[in-house]
C-alpha cells in the first residue's frame, strides 16, 4: 500500500508545528505583579542572561526592593532558578530553595518556591516584558536591574557609586 504524498506532507507539517511549540524560547526579561490587597501586593522582575545567570527582583508594597542572583536552567517546559551568593551577601546567609516555573505559552508560572523569600502565595505569573526582548550575554556582575534608565542595562558596583555598564554611557547614580 502506497502512502499519498499529501498525507506525508501533512504529517511532516504537524510534527514540525509540535516540535516548534515545545522549543519555545525563553525571553530575556519577565515581569509580573499581584496580591489580594495592597499589603501583600508585589512586583517581581527576572532578567535571564544567555550565560545562565539571572537577576530576580521583588518589590513588596511599601517595602525595600530585594535582589537575588541565580543560575537558571530550562528543561522542556520547566525553568529552575538556583540562588547564588552575591558579592554583598553576608557569609552565613541562608540561600532560598530553588524557584521552579512551568513555561507555557510564553508565561512563567511558579510551581515551587521559598515561602520565606517570595511569600506564601509565591510569585505572580510572569510574562515577557517589552518588544524585542533578547537575553543579555550575562548579568553576573550586576548589582540590580536598572530602574533609573530602562533603556540601559543592569547596574553594577564600581567603587563607592552605582555605575551603569559601559553600554549605557556610564551614568553615575548616587547611593
Amino acid at each position: 500500500m502506497r502512502i499519498p504524498h499529501r498525507l506525508i506532507a501533512a504529517a511532516t507539517l504537524a510534527a514540525a508545528l509540535v516540535l516548534s511549540a515545545n522549543a519555545e524560547d525563553l525571553k530575556g526579561f519577565y515581569a509580573g505583579s499581584g496580591g489580594i490587597s495592597s499589603e501583600v501586593h508585589r512586583v517581581v522582575l527576572i532578567d535571564f542572561a544567555a550565560d545562565g545567570t539571572a537577576l530576580i527582583q521583588q518589590k513588596w508594597h511599601k517595602k525595600h526592593l530585594r535582589t537575588w542572583h541565580a543560575r537558571w536552567k530550562k528543561d522542556r517546559d520547566t525553568v529552575t532558578l538556583t540562588y547564588e551568593i552575591a558579592q554583598d551577601t553576608p557569609k552565613h546567609s541562608r540561600l532560598p530553595v530553588p524557584l521552579v516555573f512551568t513555561f507555557k505559552h510564553g508565561t512563567l508560572t511558579a510551581t515551587s518556591w521559598d515561602s520565606k523569600t517570595l511569600g506564601v502565595l509565591g510569585p505572580p505569573a510572569l510574562s515577557p516584558f517589552g518588544g524585542k526582548d533578547v537575553q543579555h550575554p550575562s548579568v553576573a556582575t550586576c548589582q540590580s536591574l536598572n530602574t533609573f534608565d530602562p533603556t540601559g542595562d543592569c547596574i553594577t558596583w564600581k567603587s563607592d557609586r552605582l555605575t551603569l555598564p559601559s553600554s549605557s554611557n556610564q551614568k553615575n547614580v548616587p547611593q
